[in-house]
């Protein structure tokens, strides 16, 4: 009797431990679990959901769960869908996780995110409801979202699988897809066919360690549009941990119009580079053409020049992207000759201003249009090369696509026209100059208009050159390659500002106008200053350089800024007519108390004999093949018997290198 009264005590047992166990599972839960039955009545609402819904398990045990956390207006819903599962066993609800709104005790609404399932005890349904409060969650979503959206680039988040979940309307109009086209499909679509097998190589590589960073790193970045065109980007990436997984979000931004800005600018260094290193036109054409036509997609540029000898303007040089039509047609522009107004070259001529032809094929005035529809030239644009009011060239280009009107590009093509046109002007007058010499009276008169065209024409272009490209190489943003690029141009307009004051210079002198502004200064820090202005020369050709500054007493009353010019230019003529690899040396001493001699010598070219006091006259040059105007010793010596001292140059000969040797007095010591 003993063993049978235990039984049943032992049999409670278990249940009563599997109750305890359940119960603690509920309550030690950390989301909201309520139970309901058949009825729709709570029978279980553990301590989170009285926290999440403001009610006590008390107050919620035995109500019905439709009035107590289901809003008004979707209550009939919830009654509903029950009556259809006790009547079918079918719910669409069950085992699926949903996103829906509940009512809290204050008749406030928050938002959840809900799982049920349905468990049955003694034949009847028991649903079991996991709730969990995402109200916070989806209001950061939400900000996030917004941020996204209104993010300046374009933003594509794409989840572990390479998914497109997310895009800004910045993407859409960068990519030219809907946001609907973009999600869900794989991110791939968006790299360009040549870079797409390799790019799953890289996005896998990111997310085995993801971390915020610039993409492709020392790469040019390109993506595809919906249309087929390419676009170079900069994309930054982020990843961002989520509870499904990390999902990297990828900030876009379009640089195509700071990469056409980049090829302009280098464009425009490289036309002054060509035209700094050529004695002609003709010399540098070719690659001038070339050059222009890289700032876009123009596949034929040519050179038109106007004619003295026939009234007209003629092609001597064209370029064009290496097709047998194209080159047809340049072979064609060649042989015909225009006329004031007549043809695109002709109607720039005539207006000294760019003109753009929408397509060349179709318009009136483009007479070369069957050569042109036979190399399937489309889009026409020609632009003047002029100095001051005077147009001397005109240069036109053709794409195979209609051509639009580019305000970037006409302001730039102005910089280019004038650029050129001067250099056109300045050779022409150059050449004037040079046949008018053997005529002192017919010299004096080119050279005044020279002067005149310089000082009231050239002048005037150089100062807003110089400014814009100084401010704009020191811009943090740009390469080291662009900003060499710049501080270049710079150079060449300071020496093009100097070939105009060297030749006003000289007509002061000769005209007895020149004023020196006298002060004590250092003659060796004046060396200094000079020399550093061609150290970049000494470098580039490696020259070597030796410096014996030995003079007790440096100190004289001088007019620094001349007497710098004067270094400046013995030690440029020492650059320019040294080999590669030779050597310049500068030395200082005081033969006398009263005296300082400055010399300065070089391994180069030497000076045959009969030229060491022809040098330093006006127009004479040693070498009459180099580049200038030979002006620079005749102002120095000018500028040095003015400071009442002497300046002449030794040589053994040609070859044997030379030394100017530069004699100043010195102020007697005070007391």
């Amino acid at each position: 009797m003993a063993s049978k009264q235990k039984q049943p005590k032992a049999g409670r047992q278990p249940l009563e431990e599997l109750a305890s166990i359940t119960r603690a599972i509920i309550e030690s839960a950390l989301d909201c679990i309520i139970t309901m039955d058949a009825s729709g009545r709570v029978r279980e609402f553990n301590p989170v959901a009285e926290r999440t819904f403001g009610f006590s398990r008390a107050q919620a045990i035995g109500q019905e769960l439709a009035t107590l956390i289901i809003p008004e207006r979707m209550r009939e819903q919830h009654r509903k869908g029950l009556a259809h599962y006790l009547k079918t066993g079918e719910g669409p609800l069950l085992g699926h996780r949903i996103e829906i709104e509940a009512l809290r005790s204050d008749g406030s609404e928050i938002l959840v995110e809900l799982a049920i399932t349905v468990v049955k005890i003694d034949s009847s349904p028991l649903f079991i409801a996991y709730l969990r409060d995402i109200t916070e969650r989806k209001a950061a979503e939400d900000r996030f979202h917004m941020a996204a959206e209104a993010a300046p680039s374009g933003m594509i988040m794409a989840d572990e699988q390479g998914r497109v979940i997310l895009v800004n309307a910045h993407a859409e109009k960068l990519f030219g897809y809907s946001r609907e086209e973009l999600i869900g499909q794989p991110v791939d679509m968006l790299v360009p066919e040549r870079f797409r097998t390799k790019h799953p190589g890289f996005r896998n590589a990111y997310m085995h360690q993801p971390s915020a960073r610039p993409m492709g790193a020392g790469r040019d970045l390109f993506a595809l549009r919906k249309d087929g065109s390419e676009v170079p980007v900069e994309i930054g990436l982020s990843p961002i941990k989520t509870p499904q997984g990390v999902m990297v979000l990828s900030a876009i931004v379009d640089i195509s119009v700071r990469k056409q800005s980049e090829r302009r600018r280098l464009a425009q260094y490289t036309v002054a580079s060509l035209l700094a290193g050529s004695w002609t036109l003709e010399e540098a054409s070719s690659a001038i053409l070339q050059t222009i036509a890289s700032i876009g997609d123009w596949v034929l540029s040519a050179l038109w020049i106007y004619d003295e000898a026939e009234g007209k303007l003629r092609c001597p040089a064209f370029w064009d992207a290496g097709s047998e039509k194209l080159k047809k047609f340049g072979d064609h522009s060649r042989s015909v000759r225009f006329t004031m107004g007549v043809g695109l070259p002709g109607r720039v001529w005539e207006s000294n201003q760019p003109a753009w032809i929408y397509d060349v094929t179709v318009d009136p005035n483009f007479p070369r249009a069957p050569v042109a529809r036979e190399a399937e030239l489309r889009g026409g644009f020609a632009f003047p090369l002029f100095a001051g009011q005077t147009s001397n060239g005109v240069i036109e280009m053709f794409s195979r696509h209609v051509a639009e009107p580019d305000r970037d590009l006409l302001q730039l093509v102005e910089a280019f026209g004038s650029q050129i046109g001067f250099f056109i002007e300045r050779r022409r007058i150059e050449r004037e100059l040079q046949r008018e010499k053997e005529n002192a009276e017919a010299a004096n008169a080119a050279k005044d208009r020279f002067l005149a065209t310089l000082s009231h024409e050239l002048r005037t272009p150089l100062t807003p050159v110089l400014i814009w490209a100084g401010g704009t190489a020191n811009q943090p943003d740009l390469s080291p390659e662009m900003q060499q690029g710049l501080k270049m141009i710079c150079r060449n307009v300071e020496l093009e500002a100097r070939l105009i004051d060297d030749l006003l210079d000289l007509t002061h002198i000769s005209r007895g106008k020149l004023q020196l502004q006298l002060r004590p200064a250092d003659a060796h820090e004046l060396l200094g200053d000079a020399l550093e202005i061609v150290r970049n020369d000494i470098e580039d050709r490696h020259l070597k350089l030796s410096l014996f500054l030995d003079a007790a007493r440096h100190e004289v009353h001088v007019d620094p800024p001349r007497l710098q010019q004067v270094f400046w230019n013995v030690f440029r003529n020492a650059c320019k007519f040294t080999p590669e690899g030779g050597t310049i040396s500068a030395r200082s001493y005081n033969p006398r108390p009263n005296s300082l001699v400055i010399e300065i010598s070089d391994s180069g070219v030497g000076i045959a004999s009969e030229s060491l006091e022809k040098i330093f006259e006006a127009f004479e040059q040693a070498d009459p093949r180099r580049e200038g105007l030979g002006l620079g010793l005749a102002i120095g010596k000018a500028t040095i018997e003015m400071h009442g001292g002497t300046i002449c140059a030794r040589s053994e000969g040609l070859g044997k290198g030379a030394t100017f040797v530069i004699e100043l007095p010195v102020p007697a010591p005070a007391g």
